[in-house]
């Protein structure tokens, strides 16, 4: 029959019933994710001298990592409202009494869910990632705030096998100043310090600046050099992300990172869980539409049926949230990465198979 199939009047119907209503959700909780960011930065940007254009163009950079965020929530509450709707007008009944099982109604859904994914896969992994590096560079660009005191705390990093702390680095990421380089072998034992009163960044070359290198398996240090080449992959934008108040790990980067092409400031197990996550974090759509199905049998007039949104709406909360723990755990390596971020897709997925074999069954 035509009705079963993905190509039907019908299937589209219902595609375009969870795109429209997940896009109108995913503007609405951006836009709400936007203000709260603002609230917390407007002033901060103002005191710099940026005034309501600087405000515009930091809302313009931060929008994709907003969207990102909401992603997984509209995903959930588009497909709540989606089924509410169905079971409002009783097209839920009127497709099940075709003789339609509602396994078939998911499947009609399933392509949307899935380009969800994708759009969360192409956000994480290559928009947001081009427009923090755009906002980093704009951000450190701009007048210190008055009301800040400067961070005197040393940045800490890893880059070509070595220990590096930096106290300051300069808004193009050319300069830092009061450097110390921490050099181990293989095993992890110290080779090596060396302290420059500053590095620079000219020709494509760093160079150590007033630098003095001590060996630290013989016990003794070289001459003060004036300067003295710094042979390292760092580049100026590289500086500029690292120091950023909370940067950006997406999964390619974590990869670079793990292969010695780019820096990292976190451990090994931080990297290896974000490569994870690349993987498993589109998948939220998929759990999220099969989270809602509940919805489907909830009949709304005269009040009725609330009872399933909000066991819906909590479930993929819970989601969420365990998701994020067991990402926090494997983020500090106490939980192997892949198993970090696949248990909790896993367990939901299976959970929401069971809401639809129990609603095929009644």
């Amino acid at each position: 029959m035509r009705l079963f199939l993905f190509g039907s009047a019908l299937g589209g119907y219902l595609r375009n019933l969870l795109a429209l209503r997940s896009f109108a959700v995913l503007c609405g909780l951006g836009g709400l994710f936007q203000v709260l960011d603002l609230l917390e930065n407007s002033t901060d940007i103002l005191s710099r001298g940026q005034g309501f254009a600087g405000i515009a163009h930091y809302t313009l950079l931060r929008s994709p990592s907003v969207l990102l965020q909401a992603l997984p929530l509209a995903a959930l509450l588009g497909a709540i409202f989606s089924f509410s709707t169905l079971s409002r007008q009783n097209e839920i009944c009127a497709m099940r009494a075709a003789g339609l099982p509602f396994r078939r109604v998911l499947l009609a859904l399933l392509p949307t869910a899935i380009v969800i994914g994708l759009l969360h896969g192409l956000l994480a992994e290559a928009v947001v990632p081009k427009s923090q590096k755009a906002l980093t560079a704009w951000w450190a660009s701009l007048p210190p705030s008055p009301d800040k005191d400067p961070d005197t705390e040393l940045l800490w990093f890893r880059t070509g096998g070595a220990v590096v702390g930096v106290a300051t680095v300069k808004p193009d990421g050319r300069r830092l100043d009061d450097i110390r380089i921490y050099r181990r072998d293989d095993l992890g034992r110290l080779l090596s310090r060396t302290v420059a009163a500053r590095a620079e960044y000219v020709d494509g070359q760093w160079s150590l600046i007033d630098a003095v290198v001590t060996d630290l398996q013989a016990g003794s240090h070289a001459p003060l050099q004036a300067a003295l080449p710094w042979d390292t992959r760092l580049k100026p934008a590289d500086l500029m992300r690292l120091s950023a108040s909370e940067p950006y790990v997406s999964g390619g980067l974590a990869a670079q990172v793990l292969a010695g092409s780019q820096s990292g400031t976190k451990t090994d197990a931080f990297y290896r869980t974000r490569i994870a996550r690349a993987f498993s974090d589109p998948l939220a759509a998929i759990v999220m539409l099969l989270l809602a199905t509940p919805v489907a049998i909830a009949l709304t007039r005269g009040g009725a049926g609330g009872a399933q949104v909000l066991g819906a709406l909590a479930t993929g909360l819970v989601f969420l949230l365990i998701n994020g723990l067991l990402s926090a755990l494997g983020e500090a390596g106490t939980l192997a990465p892949l198993l970090a971020a696949l248990i909790a897709p896993t367990l939901f997925v299976l959970l929401g198979l069971a809401f639809v074999y129990r609603l095929d069954r009644h």
